[in-house]
This record gives C-alpha cells, sequence and structure tokens, in this order.
C-alpha cells in the first residue's frame, strides 16, 4: 500500500484544498456530481480518457475526504450512485470559478500550450456536455 513520504502540510488553507483537489480527475468528478450525473457508468462516458481505475480510486479519494457520499443499492446487479455532501457543495463555487478562469483566458492559454514541445496534442473533453447538462 502507498505511504507517503513527504508529511502533508495543513497549516495554510491552500495546502488542505489541494490536498482534496488534488487528482488529475477530481474537479471534473465534483462537477459531473453537482449536475445530477451519479452513476460510475455515466462519469466513465463524460471522461471518456480517463479510466475506470483512476476514476474508482479518485472517487474514493473524495469520499474518504467528506466531499462526496457513496449509495449503495442492494440489487441485481449492483448499482452505486454518487451524491455531493455538504461540504462538497461548498467546493463548486471553486470549481466554478477554476472552470469561468480557465473560459476568460482561454485563447492565452491554448497558445501557451500548444507552444509547448511535450504537447503533441490536444482533444476535447465534456465541458460542453456539462454546460447543456447544467441548463437542465
Amino acid at each position: 500500500m502507498y505511504e507517503r513520504k513527504i508529511p502533508l502540510t495543513i497549516d495554510c488553507g491552500l495546502h488542505l484544498t489541494r490536498e482534496v483537489l488534488n487528482g488529475k480527475w477530481k474537479p471534473a468528478l465534483l462537477n459531473a456530481i453537482s449536475i445530477n450525473v451519479k452513476r460510475p457508468s455515466e462519469i466513465l462516458k463524460l471522461l471518456p480518457d480517463a479510466t475506470r481505475r483512476v476514476l474508482n480510486v479518485q472517487l474514493k479519494e473524495l469520499e474518504d475526504h467528506g466531499m462526496i457520499e457513496k449509495k449503495i443499492y442492494h440489487q441485481l446487479p449492483p448499482k452505486v450512485e454518487y451524491s455531493l455532501t455538504e461540504i462538497g457543495w461548498s467546493l463548486m463555487p471553486i470549481i466554478d470559478a477554476m472552470n469561468q478562469w480557465g473560459d476568460t483566458h482561454r485563447s492565452f492559454l491554448e497558445n501557451v500550450i500548444a507552444q509547448n514541445p511535450k504537447i503533441t496534442q490536444m482533444s476535447k473533453s465534456a465541458c460542453e456536455m456539462y454546460k447543456i447538462m447544467d441548463k437542465e
């Protein structure tokens, strides 16, 4: 099992927030759950570049941090749904602000990122789908 080698710094709110949001898919997972995407299969469809294993790990970490709740329905086939907790909902203004900042500075950021020789290709994500689902 993974053992942390560097002690966790908790004396600053920024470090605590980073600990909760640290993970490539966590902000997208929180956003998806906030717009009523609850089932793991639905989340996987929204984030096709993420593997099921990585999503499960990051969902578990969000659950361990108290940001989401996992409800298991005891039926056949088994059914699982995720929802935001009260403290998870309190993170949504931060996620929304990050999204808005990225949209506001899109052209600048796309140019800077495109100049990075390590990045050979870019793709579109499910962000447009989020916007459509959020309006419904």
